[in-house]
């Protein structure tokens, strides 16, 4: 039984991990701009699937890979932020609008990689995986990854233009702050986000064209069960939201995944509506 319970935990905190990584990503521009970035999905799934290209079809090394695949969702990420969400917001779009013009982007990217690499399932080279289990080396660069971005956006002027910027960018843009550059920045670390997370999945699952879909769906539970609107409550629910996945896959099975994890995530939302980092709200 306790080699039962240390597996679980394990598949817990690899999942975990991966889940906390991607809500990461995801919070960076939610959090700060409020834009429900949607296309996320589409640009997780654009890095798994340049990863598998790069890996198993032109037989690149493991970093170069990962490199490229966390590359091209950062540009694409950019790029999408320039030429849609800002002339959108610009434009006077509410974020209801911006929320439909996300799904449309992310429908017409995955389609279009359905289209390209086809419907089935690609599966990870096992060649890549020898040095290093691929759930170790994910779980290995995870955490260095989370660790570092938290150490940032907690302890560098970076983190407190963050934090400005979520609480009040009007202000921050009157301090002489350009709002249009850090939100390129969000955006472009957002995209290499999704792109390494793809990419590390990739090397250990495999890829398919909605894998970013049910990731993203992942990603917001654990963004609204971390709660606080800080960065650290989108890890926190991550890993939380991990841990509770490998217990049902054990107890219920795969196909229970989503649906007790909606439905803890409404139990907690009752209970602690502010999530499991937020403060309570004192009333006026």
């Amino acid at each position: 039984m306790q080699e039962l319970l240390i597996q679980i935990l394990i598949n817990g905190l690899v999942s975990g991990s991966a889940i906390a990584l991607v809500a990461l990503g995801f919070s960076l521009v939610y959090h700060t701009t409020r834009i429900f970035h949607i296309t996320f999905a589409a640009l997780y799934a654009s890095g798994g699937y340049l990863f598998w290209y790069l890996s198993v079809g032109q037989q690149f090394d493991l970093a170069s890979s990962l490199f490229i695949a966390t590359l091209f969702p950062a540009l694409l990420s950019l790029f999408l932020w320039l030429i849609i969400y800002k002339p959108l917001t610009n434009s006077g779009a509410e974020h209801n609008e911006l929320m439909v013009a996300s799904v449309g982007i992310m429908m017409i990217i995955i389609y279009l990689i359905s289209l390209i690499m086809g419907d089935d399932p690609k599966l990870p080279s096992s060649a890549l995986g020898k040095t290093l289990p691929a759930r170790y080396l994910q779980l290995i660069v995870n955490i260095i990854v989370i660790t570092v971005f938290l150490l940032i956006t907690s302890t560098t002027r970076f983190g407190l233009r963050l934090r400005a910027f979520r609480d009040n960018p009007r202000l921050l843009g009157r301090l002489g702050i350009n709002n249009f550059y850090l939100t390129g920045i969000l955006f472009l670390l957002s995209g290499g986000i999704a792109g390494l997370s793809a990419g590390l999945s990739t090397n250990d699952l495999g890829i398919s064209p909605f894998t970013g879909v049910h990731v993203f769906i992942n990603a917001f539970i654990a963004v609204v069960a971390g709660g606080s609107g800080r960065i650290s409550g989108a890890v926190a629910g991550g890993l939380f939201l991990g841990i509770l996945q490998s217990a049902v896959v054990f107890l219920a099975g795969s196909e229970w995944i989503l649906s007790l994890s909606f439905a803890v995530l409404i139990i907690l939302m009752l209970v602690k509506p502010d999530g499991l980092t937020g403060l309570a709200r004192r009333e006026a």
